[in-house]
């Protein structure tokens, strides 16, 4: 796998230095993405590896994830950014945030592709929460990071497994992406919750503001 990817890199740094600037934007999404897969390999073969946390702008996190699912949708879909400006840095691993984001943004961008709908739009939003409860603990602040989709939502029978391995409904999934996501903010000490209803799919992710052991 790193052998290719150094290849896909290696050709789009290529690519980029005949490309005008105003192209930059998609070659540097390859490059970017080439680099995080190489990373999350990395944690594969390697040892067990503990979270990389530092000060992060996850407003920074959240516009990367908007520009891969526009690379991804083109004009079939509309992204709609609303931020809380007043939101601080945040103790995370921006890569594993990443891999959380892009995982629930991908699940909304094919279920709006899928079942074809016509206006589709998802949303990402961010809000600062005071005294809320993860676990047993309550949290003075905590930052909400909601991903919503007017897509077809999930069935009743279904929302209590979505976030089991190898649990899919979807012709093409994998039943690995809300797995995974969750298991990473677990490791941030954070919660995700999903609400969905026809027309309307919500997933919450809820991270702690301050520092935890």
């Amino acid at each position: 796998i790193k052998n290719p990817l150094g290849g896909i890199r290696g050709a789009a740094q290529l690519l980029r230095r005949e490309l005008s600037p105003s192209l930059h934007e998609f070659t540097d999404i390859i490059i970017s993405e080439a680099d995080r897969l190489r990373d999350l390999v990395d944690r594969l073969i390697g040892p067990q590896r503990q979270t990389k946390k530092q000060r992060c702008n996850i407003h920074q996190v959240l516009d990367k994830i908007d520009q891969l699912l526009r690379a991804e949708a083109g004009d079939q879909i509309k992204l709609i950014r609303d931020y809380d400006p007043s939101l601080p840095e945040l103790l995370i691993d921006a890569n594993q945030m990443t891999q959380v984001f892009l995982n629930v943004g991908r699940n909304a961008l094919q279920a709006l592709t899928e079942h074809q709908i016509s206006d589709g739009q998802i949303s990402l939003k961010t809000r600062v929460l005071r005294r809320f409860t993860i676990g047993n603990h309550c949290h003075r602040l905590v930052c909400c990071i909601s991903i919503t989709d007017n897509g077809p939502g999930i069935a009743t029978d279904q929302k209590e497994d979505i976030f089991f391995p190898l649990v899919t409904h979807r012709a093409q999934g994998t039943g690995l992406g809300l797995s995974i996501a969750q298991s990473l903010i677990q490791q941030h000490q954070g919660l995700i919750e999903c609400d969905s209803q026809t027309g309307r799919t919500c997933f919450n992710i809820y991270l702690p503001m301050e520092k935890l052991p």
